[in-house]
């Protein structure tokens, strides 16, 4: 199975360094799923999800393969044929995303899309996109683990 190298990185920090059978990432046009042999493709990444399927070994049988799941607070993706390197604002791996907090900022969001301030519900809006997100990665990142062996 051909895979691709993949790096994610912030400004402080590389965070996520590996190979990858698949990456789906939240684009400006919507959800983008790259894999080996993609394009050449510059992006600007929205906030949500992003899922790599990652192989566990060089093996073309895959029965052991695993998911990485993270949330991107935005920022820019740069695929090249056999790479894709991520330039993100912030990123949160599932393991360290505190899902009550995520509860909390979803309810605190909602409160404020009643507001009269553009700025607010602007904000809101974004804030409540992440909550989301984190939810979602949370979710699927515990039914992986039950799944596993």
């Amino acid at each position: 199975m051909k895979c691709m190298s993949v790096l994610i990185a912030t400004a402080e920090q590389e965070v996520y360094r590996g190979r990858a059978k698949m990456l789906i990432a939240p684009s400006m046009a919507g959800e983008i799923a790259i894999m080996p042999g993609h394009i050449p493709l510059l992006a600007v990444l929205r906030p949500g999800e992003i899922r790599i399927d990652c192989p566990a070994s060089d093996e073309p049988a895959c029965s052991d393969c695993h998911t990485d799941y993270m949330v991107v607070f935005g920022g820019y993706m740069e695929v090249q044929a056999d790479s894709i390197i991520i330039l993100a604002d912030a990123v949160e791996r599932a393991a360290d995303i505190d899902e009550a907090q995520a509860k909390q900022a979803v309810k605190q969001a909602e409160k404020l899309l009643t507001s009269p301030d553009k700025e607010k519900v602007s904000r809101a809006l974004l804030d409540l996109e992440l909550a989301i997100a984190k939810l979602r990665v949370v979710r699927k990142n515990s039914r992986d683990s039950l799944m596993k062996p």
